[in-house]
């Protein structure tokens, strides 16, 4: 089966003590982070990577747990 960027989604959430990060990767040279404080979003950005290399592995050492490389 072939996977494109445009299949793949990840989400890993990172736990602090006053706020919460959550980030979500496309598969793409960009990562998403929301930033939340309790139910409330306190910032929303978006990381940008100039390879998908890069943003995976940042990805992948940022949120220690999902591997995976393209076919």
């Amino acid at each position: 089966m072939h996977t494109t960027n445009a299949e793949i989604k990840i989400r890993k959430p990172e736990l602090y003590t006053d706020y919460h990060d959550h980030f979500e990767y496309f598969g793409s040279t960009e990562i998403e982070r929301i930033r939340k404080k309790g139910k409330k979003t306190v910032r929303h950005d978006w990381i940008i990577f100039d390879t998908v290399d890069e943003a995976m592995e940042f990805f992948n050492d940022r949120c220690d747990e999902f591997v995976g490389y393209y076919a």
